[in-house]
């Protein structure tokens, strides 16, 4: 009995790792990475405005958008610039989700005019593990 239940087990387990399957959730992943890129022109738009000045005292950059398995939406990577536009004195990286606006990671990675070299890489690394499952 326990056999059959053991070898009932692993063909169920087999079958539901299929290639159909595992192309049917490749073609989810495309749709909803096509998705995401709606929202980029949005955001686009969103820091152009707020951009316009020849002096800003805050200034910012969109980087890329992407879908993210873990959070299963459209995430969006930008980075901020504190001071005047000449002379960058911080800048701040975001991680957020383009849905909801949340902010979900951020670093500081210039402070006072000086790069922090150790948490952009940080950021960086952080920001990947979102686009992976």
């Amino acid at each position: 009995m326990i056999i059959i239940l053991v070898v009932s087990l692993y063909y169920n387990f087999k079958t539901s790792n299929s290639p159909a399957q595992i192309s049917k959730t490749k073609e989810v992943s495309f749709e909803q990475k096509q998705e995401c890129a709606i929202y980029k022109k949005q955001i686009e738009d969103k820091f152009e405005k707020n951009n316009n000045g020849e002096i800003a005292v805050e200034y910012y950059y969109f980087d890329r958008i992407f879908y993210s398995p873990k959070e299963d939406s459209c995430l969006y990577v930008y980075s901020g610039q504190f001071g005047l536009k000449a002379n960058e004195r911080y800048r701040m990286l975001y991680l957020a989700d383009a849905l909801s606006g949340d902010i979900l990671y951020q670093k500081t990675v210039v402070r006072e005019g000086k790069v922090l070299f150790e948490e952009e890489n940080d950021f960086n690394v952080n920001a990947r593990s979102y686009e992976t499952q």
